[in-house]
């Protein structure tokens, strides 16, 4: 065996043993409080369009993460399923049109862990990392992985 099949063989060994854990997540989260125990695919485009949505009889509030350029683009393709512009003009619709209040947006995450924490019915999106060992905030589900 050369020294370059060597090397891609252990290479390749090296990703696969990658502990899944440090694959980059996307998770959907709520208060460790929240009554929320679930949203489909649908039920979360539709809270961050700035279409109602409720569970157990609370109006839950979505919460952007622009903390990242990364996950603003990934919220960006994969759940809203929009161009930034399309997606604020979107937003700017529904305020002029219905009075909906566009979803406040952080670009800290550490105030947006807390904005999250403190209201039972705020809804948002973060890397896994970012709270995995976070007793105050609960996981819903993966949104999209690396």
């Amino acid at each position: 065996m050369t020294k370059i099949a060597a090397t891609a063989v252990l290479v390749t060994l090296l990703t696969a043993a990658r502990p899944a854990w440090a694959a980059d997540q996307l998770v959907l989260i709520v208060s460790a409080d929240s009554k929320v125990e679930q949203l489909d695919s649908l039920e979360v485009r539709k809270l961050f369009l700035g279409l109602t949505v409720t569970q157990n009889g609370d109006r839950l509030r979505p919460v952007l993460d622009e903390a990242d350029a990364r996950v603003k683009e990934i919220f960006l393709q994969n759940i809203v399923s929009m161009s930034d512009t399309t997606y604020d003009r979107s937003l700017l619709r529904l305020a002029l049109i219905q009075g909906q209040i566009k979803p406040i947006a952080y670009k800290d995450i550490a105030l947006l862990l807390k904005a999250v924490e403190s209201d039972p019915t705020a809804v948002s999106y973060v890397w896994a990392k970012d709270v995995a060992h976070d007793s105050r905030i609960k996981i819903l589900r993966v949104l999209w992985y690396d």
